[in-house]
Parts: C-alpha cells; structure tokens; sequence
C-alpha cells in the first residue's frame, strides 16, 4: 500500500468526535451572534481562480497559495482568505443589491505553512464584513459584533489590540522606503524585533523615522495614547492617529475599555488595511483569535467602490476552550435500540419510523441475537430496547430486564 495512504498532508488533520461537536457548537453560537446583528451568510466555492489573489493587496499571500487547475487547465487556487472571495461577491451577484451589506460565512481557507511549523494549513474561519459603511458608527458595529463573538463562546479573559493601518503606512510613505524595506520593516515592527528595526532605519533621521523606530514599543493600556500623541504630533501619522484617539474615545464612553488594549505596532500584513486595525486574543495565550480591520479600497478593485470594515474569527481555538473547559454538553445516547429477529427487519424499520416520529432518537440494532443487542446497548449507554416479536407484538423493556 502507498506509505501516504493512511496519514494526512503535512498541516492537515482529522477532526473526531466531540472536536466536531465542538467546531459545531463554535458556528452556532456565532451565527446566532450575527443573525442578531442583520448579517446574512454567503458561501464561496473552496477553489477560486488564481487572478483573484494576483493582485498588489493580496502580495502577502502569494507565497502561501495552494496551486491546481480547473478542468479546462485554468491555473486555480485553494481559497486562502474569505474577504477577497466576499468582495467579488459584491461586486458581481450582489451588485444590485442596496448598500450597506452585512455578509458573513463559515469556512475553510487554505494557506501553506513553513515545514513542521506546527501550524494548520486548513484553518477553520468566520468572517465578518459589513460593506458600503463608512465612519465611526460603522466601525464600532465591528468591534461591539467581535466582543460579542468571543464572548458567546465563553471565551475567558480575551483582550481586543486596537491600531491603525495607517500610522506605519503614513510614516513610511514618508520616508520612501522601498518595497523590500518596506516589508522588512512590517515584519520587524509586527515581531517587536528591535534590533533589525533599528539596523533597517540606521540612515532614516527625522521625526517620521524616529516615529517608526518607537511604534513597536507603544502598547498597552490607554497611557500609550498619551505617549503616541507626543511622538506622532507634527508627522505623517498624526492624522491617522487622531482617527484611533477618536474611536478609542467613543468606545471608552461605552465602558469597552476594559478589554481593550492599544498597539500602535498592529501593523497587519495584509495590504489592504486602510484605517483602524484589530486583533482578539486571550490573555496568557499567543494565539490569535480574531482580527479585522477597515479595508476602503478593496471593492473598488472589483469594479465596485465601497467602504468596508470587518474581521475573521479562527474558530478552532474557540472551540478547543470550549472543550477544555467542558462547556460542552455530552451527545446523549439514543433513547431506544430497536431490535427484531431475522425475517422481521420491516417490522423494525416501521417501528424505528414511528418513534422517532414520536420525537425519540432510536437506533436500528444490527445485532443477530437479543443477548448482543443487549451487549451493543450496555456499550452505548442506551437504557431500552424495543423488541420486535411480530404484528402489534413489540414491547420497549428495560436493557437488563429478563436476565
């Protein structure tokens, strides 16, 4: 046999059981959160033509494209991210329908990962994107909707990192990196790598590149508003940045401050962020659960110009905190195994039919003797069997009864 028949791809797995139930529960929970909200769900095919993602505010996913072709050889991907997929969407099946739009969806995206990473490369995940909304009102349905979502999910101790895109864009379109700089430099800032921040801008003199040098080291609590408002005064930045300051205030009025911290650093390397920027974690924990964000110029790539705000939830983790806190209620055992002799088999089907009309979960025994459906449902948990002795002779008994 093939050595790769019984194992899956590096960065892909199996998901049994109670993690199904889990991812399950996950997208319930948020769809009910969303449905709430006016958001309605859409669905995009898993392969999508190369051409969607070749193009300047996709850059960053070119390396990770899982490559095919369809059946007539046209070069096709493996869907790697929701929002482009969702704008092309509205672009083209939605376009008549009345702005703004409120679209969310469940499902997989597809990103290569370096090897034995340790990370998945099919990643479960919601997105939600309000389209055709600009402003301050707009942005904060996104971020109540994203506190929202993590809290359905029992999600302890999370945190919301608020930034904004355009502070780093602002300062280096000032200093007029260049394109491979300019990535460095988002990497650098994005891991709060100081040292290689500092080698990349050892040449940049000026407020703006002294700006640029500190935005990594400015998060935290509402302080570093203060901080940033000191440093950023009279840069390229400043406009951006009073942007955050004026949300940060509202949200603040709302009492969101306590789950909000600020990371003048949240850089997001996805180029088509144009205003605030955001990302859900929870405390003690590395992994990201949501991030999102206003991306203004992406519609108008597909023809259509809107503003647009949203973000994306990794269901995944959620749904392993829901397993390990136990949240999840067991799957209950079938009520009824329904049994009958050889030569009976319809009697039982018309039997297993009319309970479960009657609302109980019945499972037809496939057991050739009453002594192993007995054994079958003492393994299962179920606490009677109907036994189908003939016409109008079925009798629901207790499992041990009679022994």
């Amino acid at each position: 046999m093939n050595r790769y028949a019984k194992i899956t791809p590096e960065g892909m797995k199996d998901a049994l059981f109670t993690e199904c139930a889990a991812l399950h529960e996950v997208r319930r929970r948020l769809s009910e959160v969303f449905d709430a909200y006016g958001y309605l769900q859409v669905l995009t095919p898993h392969m999508e033509f190369q051409e969607l993602f070749l193009r300047e505010s996709a850059a960053w996913l070119s390396e990770l494209l899982y490559h095919a072709s369809d059946s007539a050889g046209h070069p096709v991907v493996l869907r790697p991210d929701n929002t482009l997929p969702i704008a092309r969407v509205a672009a083209t099946r939605l376009r008549e329908m009345a702005l703004p739009l409120r679209l969310y969806t469940h499902q997989h995206v597809f990103r290569r990962s370096r090897s034995y990473s340790g990370r998945s490369d099919e990643i479960p995940q919601s997105d939600v994107e309000l389209l055709g909304a600009s402003g301050l009102r707009a942005d904060l349905e996104i971020l109540l909707c994203a506190v929202d979502a993590l809290h359905s999910c029992e999600c302890p101790r999370f945190r919301l990192e608020l930034g904004h895109a355009g502070l780093f864009r602002a300062l280096a379109d000032a200093l007029n990196v260049d394109a491979e700089t300019r990535a460095a430099l988002v990497h650098c800032i994005e891991t709060k790598n100081y040292p290689a921040l500092e080698e990349l801008l050892s040449e940049a003199v000026g407020d703006d590149a002294e700006a640029l040098r500190q935005l990594p080291r400015l998060f935290g609590s509402e302080a570093v508003l203060q901080k940033g408002e000191a440093l950023l005064r009279g840069t390229a930045a400043a406009a951006p940045f009073g942007e955050l300051q004026s949300l940060y205030a509202v949200l603040r009025e709302a009492g969101l401050q306590r789950v909000i911290d600020i990371d003048l650093g949240l850089v997001h390397g996805q180029e088509y962020y144009t205003g605030f920027v955001f990302r859900g974690y929870m405390e003690g924990s590395g992994v990201t659960l949501l991030s999102g964000g206003r991306y203004d110029g992406l519609l108008g790539e597909f023809g259509r110009p809107a503003a647009a705000v949203g973000f994306a939830v990794a269901y995944e983790p959620l749904a392993q905190l829901l397993l390990e806190a136990g949240r999840l209620a067991p799957q209950p055992a079938p009520d009824l195994l329904v049994f009958a002799p050889a030569g009976l088999e319809a009697l039982a089907l018309r039997h297993v039919i009319q309970r479960r009309g009657e609302g109980l979960r019945c499972e037809l025994a496939l057991c050739e003797t009453m002594e192993d459906a007995r054994q079958y449902a003492r393994t299962k948990g179920i606490a009677r069997i109907a036994f189908c002795a003939g016409a109008d002779m079925t009798e629901d008994i207790p499992v041990d009864a009679g022994e």
